[in-house]
């Protein structure tokens, strides 16, 4: 079939816009109050667990969700980062209730075709007539893929870099890691890669704690390991043009 019009990317020359590709569009967004972030116990003896405080994204329909958080803390510091842990349908984005900046950002991009809506801007038709790209919905772009250093971390927490000055980006993690150590066979404690970011888009990343358990029976080998790909990356997504309180 003839080509009538390709977009493609300046610095890659990848096709951004051409019939036969579909790009993730804006299923919801909207705010989280870190301050109202509760963490969970069953018991207080063993078989004991524990949950670190989280809170949940609203969920939405099918299994192609990515999530993109901005959460900006400039004091760098445990306390100052976000974690994800998806299941099924439930998001959990886990974060301490003290942190300085409680107003968390998500920003949920899906598969899901939806209505345009509002003025036209740029809208592109196949040979059949039909829409395959409209400038009213929001798709998910990304500026960067970028990969993370390799655990163990030596240091609280590392650099991974400074990434657009002066845009207003997100954080997408498509590929997460999550940690597994047990100081003896009767308990473990699970942790996740935890990320920060500061005003002037410096990202740091350090390890969360997630969940916590202790049982009366040695069932977990002594130790710990990565569970996850170890070539981990995170996406730097574009959140210029993206609305809050979206869906």
């Amino acid at each position: 079939m003839a080509v009538g019009l390709r977009i493609r990317n300046q610095g890659t020359g990848q096709i951004q816009i051409g019939l036969g590709y579909r790009n993730l569009q804006l299923a919801k967004s909207g705010t989280l109050n870190t301050g109202t972030f509760s963490g969970s116990a069953t018991a207080g003896s063993p078989p004991f667990a524990s949950w670190s405080p989280r809170g949940l994204l609203a969920s939405t329909a099918g299994t192609t969700n990515l999530h993109v958080i901005r959460y900006i803390n400039d004091s760098v510091a445990y306390i100052t980062g976000f974690s994800i842990v998806q299941s099924g349908v439930t998001c959990s984005v886990f974060a301490s209730n003290n942190a300085p900046n409680k107003t968390l950002e998500y920003y949920t991009f899906d598969a899901s075709e939806r209505a345009a809506s509002g003025p036209v801007g740029l809208r592109m038709r196949g040979e059949d007539g039909s829409v395959f790209y409209d400038s009213r919905r929001k798709g998910v772009r990304v500026l960067q893929v970028v990969p993370l250093p390799p655990p163990p971390f030596n240091t609280p927490y590392v650099e991974v870099g400074q990434f657009f000055p002066g845009t207003r980006i997100g954080i997408a993690i498509p590929s997460p890691r999550f940690y597994y150590s047990s100081v003896s066979q009767d308990r473990c404690t699970a942790y996740a890669d935890a990320f920060h970011m500061t005003s002037d888009n410096r990202i740091f990343m350090s390890k969360y704690e997630t969940f916590s358990q202790i049982l009366i029976t040695n069932t977990f080998p002594v130790g710990g390991v990565t569970m996850g790909p170890q070539n981990a990356t995170i996406f730097i997504v574009d959140l210029t043009e993206v609305p809050l309180g979206f869906g």
